[in-house]
């Protein structure tokens, strides 16, 4: 019975050794990562920028082109009208292809902004064909109603576009926290999603973190960027798969946001 046991545990460490030894890191970034999510450049933008200064962690599920939907969560910053939002890393293993990831800085009251890429220490300039110009509120019908943790005021408000076009969206200002909106839900278009706010900080980010850092090499687009992006790291998951190993050598860089005071 012992030695019956002793060959188990012998092969079952030969399959686990091999396993190990097939690993090749997994794809990091695809077409499309470089697009800035809607309620960072859409009509959206227009309830996140009229405020003193916050910094926050939020969530949503945005819809992609086949229909599913596709969560998103980061980090959210806000500055006299700029924001700034790093997607919160999706890969969970240590040993991921490269450490750090895009970042995405808009000036909504320009209407531009720029994609940043910490692998390739990059940037691209960014920005919207349709702007927001407008924000009625519907301040009659408001309501008394917890979200996120916060007691706030429900509004219905309705974003006109310089297209002709708008964009309806309820929202939930928080009392306790100078009426941020801790919940924002659009509630007409193709595109709807929720956005949730968490871990919310009523401070004024550094100015220094809303433009792209000195040595940052520009991009003509933010596509080439990305192109180049997603070639070199097919470079290095081949690299990786010759040689059977797991971890790829590639520049690992410190997070640019890692500057920020805490």
């Amino acid at each position: 019975m012992k030695s019956l046991l002793r060959l188990l545990l012998l092969a079952w460490a030969v399959v686990a050794v091999a396993g190990c030894a097939s690993k090749v890191p997994k794809e990091v970034f695809h077409a499309g990562d470089e697009v800035p999510p809607d309620f960072l450049s859409g009509p959206a933008a227009a309830f996140l920028t009229n405020l003193d200064g916050f910094s926050a962690t939020v969530s949503c599920s945005l819809p992609s082109s086949g229909g599913q939907l596709h969560p998103i969560s980061g980090d959210l910053l806000e500055r006299e009208g700029r924001l700034i939002f790093q997607p919160a890393n999706r890969a969970k293993n240590k040993k991921a292809l490269w450490e750090g990831g895009m970042i995405f800085i808009w000036d909504e009251s320009s209407h531009f902004g720029y994609v940043l890429s910490d692998p390739l220490q990059a940037y691209a300039r960014i920005s919207s064909t349709v702007q927001p110009t407008n924000v009625l509120w519907k301040a009659d019908a408001a309501v008394q109603e917890q979200a996120n943790g916060h007691p706030c005021r429900r509004l219905e408000a309705v974003v006109g576009c310089d297209d002709g076009s708008s964009a309806r969206f309820m929202v939930w200002q928080a009392e306790d926290a100078k009426r941020l909106p801790v919940r924002i839900r659009s509630i007409s278009g193709p595109r709807q999603f929720t956005l949730d706010f968490s871990n919310i900080r009523l401070d004024l980010p550094a100015p220094e973190l809303f433009v792209p850092p000195e040595g940052f090499t520009k991009y003509a687009t933010s596509v080439a960027l990305m192109n180049e992006l997603i070639l070199r790291q097919t470079e290095l998951i081949k690299s990786a798969g010759l040689h059977g190993s797991e971890e790829a050598p590639g520049p690992t860089v410190p997070t640019w946001r890692q500057g920020q005071p805490q």
